[in-house]
């Protein structure tokens, strides 16, 4: 039985780790917002995850989208639609799933944690985003490498499946359809 004088230790301990862990990793920055273009709804991505798939595109894709800002960008933007229709597919179960590694990498002291990112994702400088992927992929977690595999996979098909993409590596499209009659 956990007796009255236990439960205020553990309680002022417990404030104290807060601090120390508060003052550890300094000030949060406030997440800026993804503003998607043309006023894009998304079916199951909110805000704070289009910026993390924004910031991710923009490393894992480098050299295959348009040089030109503005293309770039749209580009981009065209990616992170993709992974929600995509995500949108999945079951119920794996979007709860892809919700919950979500959350983790877009909250501050988690982010800071497991991912190695201190600024929000937006915010975070490429070398930052490199080595939170490089660690995950050749992390000696299992589930490390699975959500860096999960994220590589669907941000690379988000963008490789894209008719705007196809150009840049040679591809036609699909074959036109020949039905005999």
């Amino acid at each position: 039985m956990l007796t009255r004088r236990q439960f205020i230790k553990a309680g002022l301990l417990g404030g104290v780790s807060l601090v120390a862990a508060r003052a550890l990793y300094g000030p949060f920055e406030a997440q800026p917002r993804w503003v998607s273009p043309n006023g894009t709804r998304f079916a199951v991505l909110d805000e704070a995850s289009c910026g993390l798939f924004a910031a991710l595109a923009d490393v894992m894709l480098d050299g295959a989208l348009p040089a030109e800002p503005a293309a770039h960008q749209a580009a981009i933007a065209e990616t992170v639609r993709n992974v929600d229709i995509a995500i949108s597919g999945l079951s119920p179960a794996v979007r709860a799933e892809l919700d919950q590694l979500f959350g983790l990498l877009d909250f501050p002291v988690t982010r800071r944690t497991v991912a190695g990112v201190s600024l929000p994702w937006l915010k975070a400088d490429r070398a930052s985003i490199e080595s939170f992927l490089a660690r995950w992929r050749d992390s000696r977690i299992a589930l490390l490498r699975s959500g860096y595999q999960g994220l590589h996979k669907i941000v690379l098909a988000s963008w490789y499946g894209s008719p705007s993409a196809w150009a840049a590596i040679g591809y036609d499209g699909p074959p036109a359809q020949v039905f005999a009659a």
